[in-house]
């Protein structure tokens, strides 16, 4: 019985074990594209680019290979159809068979639209002959698996297990002795993929040496929804997310290289942001328009003429009185990839027009210009020259006369506390007395080195700044601290030591105009009375709270700003004009009101981020922190409350 169990055992492990694969027969070729990306794709994948380059693929290739090779982030805006996910998902490709970079991780919008990247990547290593030509080390493991990915769990070679991972949303290469002379140096090099949304921290692989692996490069491959390129608030979530949890996923020695494929798709978006932060390329379709606006508005009406009757006429006719038309309507004209025609048309200016005919302005600016139209921004207009001309003259950190309240803010971020101290006259008008960043030097958290959790060095953070905030200003009446993305550790933090400082606590919630409800009065958790889109309210813990409609409050504060210095409602920082106040004013305006309209009988406000908007955060939460305080936006006056009578404390809780 029992060599009748070994000899199934055995039988079982031969029809698992796929033998060691033979070195390529052509070690000269695969040695030229070691240091070649372009030479790669256009040798091994000339059909992935059928036509030939544009100079803008040749620069993006470039560009792609010095991030693979020396790091750097890169964010790529080419129009629509021009292939720019696939290069990158070849030059991933090329950098893990070559060894460059062993983790390469894929995020998209989804993770659905992950794997569809994943699919296709391992579609090249069972279908491309001269892949599995020159890289045999990978290609013939994966080909014995013939497409089913169950026979990756105990494949053997030569009785060892390769120790292949095969899955839809993660690839492992298979392990194998390393040979740099023939540049079999792939072993166990990792490929995978998530969705925006989903788990994105603490990724890393064990290999069977016990080396842990982690991400060395980013695919963020059209990271943004038409849906969250159009809200404000989920633009700046996922720009979090990238500069957070993504771009912080790197070991601790590695220097993370990121490209980001991307499309802009509304004014202020997600990509516009990447586009001006990280090294970047942008094109559109067409890089000049021609002259003759004449003649192509008569091409666009014959094309509305005949949309809706027979196609094949249709084309005959347009392109009938483009013949007829072209040196005239080509004069002046600049395309940026002109062998990309797509038949019926003759050119790729004539590309271009049917493109806009067929899907509108609107989505042509957008999906192949990068140029999406404007909105209508035109409400008012809030610049930086305009937040430097709002100084009142008062020194840093002393109150203007007959301002009774005084008021700070913090908002939480990885990389600072953003703070701001304001004092309130009755009439709601404000003066900025300080503002800052803390700590001075150095970070709150760092995902990468930090031997704290996240909330242990958030609570800490806290715990020193108002440490330092309660001496620098004592006549410091309430602290509002944002308790939107790090909640538990801001509640935490306020409840272990609300009682033992000279201010009162409160943690601000700012939601959407579209999200916030008004409290229903002697709702069970609301305290006292409700204000202007704003309230207290307590958790099942006791913990009192600030909800507020975001929206309206930064429309309000902004509003504040236009008003002379020192008038009724009006907002003013402190020194005068020679004081150095931009990267404040930077932050104050990153916020663009792009609309506002009615709906169901409520306002309702649309906000584009643009750049870091820390400073117009603090600015809104310490507006309704007077709201909250009882002063009032229109100007009615209220009587300050008095002072609490001084006491002894113990010392904060300052370590969670």
């Amino acid at each position: 019985m029992k060599s009748k169990q070994q000899l199934m055992r055995r039988l079982r492990e031969t029809a698992r074990d796929v033998g060691r694969h033979r070195p390529t027969r052509n070690p000269e070729l695969k040695r030229k594209y070691r240091l070649d990306l372009l030479g790669f794709i256009v040798e091994l994948f000339p059909r992935s680019v059928p036509l030939r380059m544009s100079a803008d693929h040749l620069e993006f290739i470039r560009q792609l290979q010095e991030a693979i090779l020396h790091g750097g982030q890169i964010a790529i805006a080419l129009p629509r159809g021009s292939g720019k996910t696939t290069i990158i998902k070849i030059a991933m490709l090329w950098a893990t068979l070559y060894g460059h970079r062993r983790y390469m991780l894929v995020i998209a919008a989804t993770d659905k639209d992950a794997k569809k990247i994943i699919a296709s990547m391992k579609r090249y290593f069972e279908s491309n002959d001269r892949l599995a030509e020159l890289f045999p080390e990978v290609c013939h493991y994966v080909r014995a698996l013939e497409g089913q990915t169950q026979r990756a769990v105990g494949q053997l070679a030569d009785g060892k297990l390769t120790n292949i991972v095969w899955r839809s949303d993660l690839l492992v290469y298979p392990a194998f002795a390393e040979n740099p002379e023939l540049l079999e140096v792939s072993s166990q090099s990792v490929l995978e993929a998530r969705g925006m949304t989903g788990s994105i921290r603490g990724m890393q692989y064990t290999d069977p040496s016990g080396e842990i692996r982690r991400p060395e490069f980013i695919l963020l491959d059209d990271p943004q929804t038409r849906e969250s390129a159009k809200s404000p608030e989920q633009t700046k979530s996922r720009i979090e997310l990238i500069d957070g949890d993504i771009m912080g996923c790197a070991g601790p020695t590695v220097e993370l290289a990121a490209v980001m494929a991307c499309t802009v798709i509304a004014d202020g978006d997600l990509s516009e942001h990447y586009l001006s932060a990280w090294r970047s390329i942008r094109s559109g379709f067409i890089r000049e328009w021609p002259e003759n606006t004449d003649l192509w508005e008569q091409y666009r009406a014959l094309y509305e003429e005949f949309r809706r009757g027979d196609k094949k006429l249709r084309d005959k006719v347009l392109n009938d009185f483009y013949t007829e038309n072209r040196a005239a309507m080509d004069a002046g004209a600049v395309e940026s990839w002109p062998e990309r025609v797509i038949a019926p048309a003759l050119s790729s200016l004539q590309t271009a027009y049917n493109l806009r005919c067929r899907d509108g302005d609107a989505a042509f600016f957008s999906e192949y210009q990068n140029e999406p139209l404007r909105q209508n921004t035109s409400l008012y207009t809030l610049t930086q020259d305009l937040i430097l001309s709002r100084t009142n003259g008062v020194p840093h950190r002393m109150r203007p006369p007959d301002t009774p309240f005084l008021f700070a803010a913090v908002d939480v971020n990885y990389y600072a506390l953003s703070y701001g101290v304001a004092a309130f006259r009755n009439d709601f008008a404000a003066s900025v007395t300080d503002y800052g960043w803390f700590p001075d030097s150095g970070v709150v958290y760092d995902p990468k080195s930090s031997d704290l959790s996240e909330e242990a060095a958030i609570y800490n953070a806290l715990g020193n700044f108002c440490t330092q905030i309660k001496l620098v200003h004592p006549g410091l009446q309430v602290l509002g601290i944002d308790g939107n993305r790090f909640t538990s550790a801001v509640y935490k933090f306020i409840k272990n030591n609300a009682h033992l400082l000279p201010m009162k606590l409160i943690p601000l919630r700012g939601v959407a105009a579209k999200q916030y409800r008004e409290p229903t009065l002697g709702a069970r958790d609301l305290v006292g009375q409700p204000r202007t889109r704003c309230c207290m309210k307590v958790t099942r813990d006791l913990l009192q709270y600030a909800p507020f409609d975001s929206h309206y409050w930064h429309y309000a504060c902004q509003k504040m700003w236009l008003l002379a210095p020192g008038s009724p409602g009006s907002l003013s920082v402190f020194g005068d004009r020679s004081t150095d106040h931009r990267r404040f004013a930077e932050q104050v305006v990153a916020d663009k009101l792009v609309d506002c309209y009615e709906r169901y009988g409520e306002r309702i406000y649309e906000w584009k981020t643009i750049g870091q908007n820390e400073m117009s955060d603090v600015v809104t939460m310490l507006a309704v922190l007077a709201n909250l305080a009882g002063l009032d936006p229109d100007g009615i006056a209220r009587q300050p409350a008095a002072r609490p009578r001084k006491r002894r404390r113990r010392a904060m809780v300052t370590q969670i």
